[in-house]
């Protein structure tokens, strides 16, 4: 009877198997300097549902305002980037963005076909506008990786 009670209390305290917890690698920053396609200051004020042609897949696409550009072949005042594909449920690797966010933005273009759209699937490619230090030390980094 003792067995079955505890069998039981560790049952309750144990969480059920469809939750799912994400764990990232931590990059090095020079690890993080050398995936970046584009570095840019900016604001995330929003996001949009955008298709793909050749695929037909719909991606959730965030908005950048871009105040400053540090590094990479990006020349307009809103970049987008893609936070995930539409009609999927988000899953534990998903990272998530809230509109207002502002700092440091350190994206990979998204694809070979795709130019001017850039994701951000790693929790560092960004770093708070409050961690001023941080900043200043990465946009460092990425002058002197650009001589």
């Amino acid at each position: 009877m003792k067995i079955i009670k505890i069998t039981l209390v560790l049952i309750a305290l144990l969480p059920p198997s469809f939750l799912v917890f994400s764990s990232w690698v931590k990059l090095t920053e020079k690890e993080l300097i050398e995936l970046t396609n584009v570095a840019v200051i900016g604001e995330l004020i929003g996001s949009t549902t955008i298709s793909n042609n050749e695929t037909q897949d719909g991606l959730i696409v965030g908005i950048i305002k871009v105040e400053k550009i540090l590094s990479g072949p990006f020349s307009d005042d809103f970049l987008l980037f893609v936070i995930q594909r539409s009609g999927i449920a988000r899953i534990s690797s998903t990272v998530n963005f809230k509109k207002g966010q502002k700092g440091l933005w350190l994206l990979k273009q998204y694809g070979p076909t795709t130019p001017f759209l850039f994701s951000a699937n790693h929790p560092q490619q960004f770093i708070s506008s409050s961690d001023i230090n941080k900043i200043n030390h990465l946009k460092s980094m990425i002058i002197t990786s650009n001589k």
